[in-house]
């Protein structure tokens, strides 16, 4: 990582930091981290803590603060959708005891703008990990159902675009980690409508995906169903996704009466 040359650059990066570690950092561990000297790395935190942006325990450690929800509930109303959108996923999470998700594509990756949990969230056979399950979260887009239907709306330039900035990560054994491979694959998602995950992003969790489209046919976002192979709905795939473009078209009908 090159080290943040400004105080501005310095909070942006301690704040993504910070936002993605649950246990929260240290002075020294994010000073060390960023490369920069850990008086300097206090003097930001120090600021962005008086402002609420982050908040400081008594065991030394930062975590996100509250004044966070204003700006990414202004950033989720910008969006539009989810007031519409979120009968539907409790829908699909009642049909198929899965979990359902809304992404979007941002800089690249996929943001999680939205989540109902499965009813069996609680089973450790089907607990996701928290960096796939938390509103905001941002994902690879070629290792998850989300993001290769939102790439599958793409011309290849984007696409290509977004692979030389991102990269191709590989995630498990089964990561698409080839741009040729991934072309293929994004072919595929627009010949069928949908797209599949199974152990590309984590080891024992599958996902299915489908667009969600604007008044002009362009995908705007991508709903998912998640969950543990185990699951029976699983043993159903083309029922599973014709409930999902069922659900997706619904969401996508009430954004065109919008």
């Amino acid at each position: 990582m090159t080290p943040p040359t400004n105080s501005l650059e310095r909070a942006l990066k301690l704040l993504e930091m910070v936002a993605h570690r649950p246990g929260g950092c240290t002075n020294s561990e994010l000073s060390h981290k960023l490369g920069i000297p850990t008086s300097s790395c206090s003097y930001v935190l120090a600021r962005l803590t008086r402002e609420r942006y982050l908040s400081r325990g008594p065991n030394g450690r930062y975590t996100i603060g509250l004044k966070t929800l204003i700006l990414s509930h202004a950033a989720l109303r910008r969006i539009g959708f989810r007031p519409f959108a979120e009968p539907v996923l409790y829908r699909l999470v009642e049909e198929t005891r899965l979990a359902a998700n809304i992404g979007v594509l941002e800089g690249g990756r996929v943001l999680l703008v939205d989540r109902v949990e499965s009813p069996d969230s609680m089973s450790a056979a089907v607990q996701l990990p928290r960096e796939l399950r938390d509103i905001g979260i941002d994902l690879p887009a070629h290792t998850t159902g989300l993001g290769k239907v939102l790439l599958a709306g793409y011309d290849r330039a984007q696409v290509l675009k977004i692979v030389e900035d991102q990269g191709l990560a590989r995630q498990t054994a089964r990561t698409i980690t080839s741009a040729g491979d991934l072309f293929s694959e994004l072919e595929f998602v627009r010949e069928r409508g949908y797209a599949t995950v199974k152990d590309e992003h984590y080891v024992g969790f599958w996902s299915i995906a489908a667009p969600i489209l604007d008044v002009e046919g362009v995908t705007r976002a991508a709903v998912s169903l998640t969950g543990s192979p185990d699951q029976l709905v699983w043993r159903d795939p083309d029922a599973l996704s014709v409930r999902l473009a069922e659900a997706a078209r619904d969401i996508s009908r009430s954004m065109r009466l919008r």
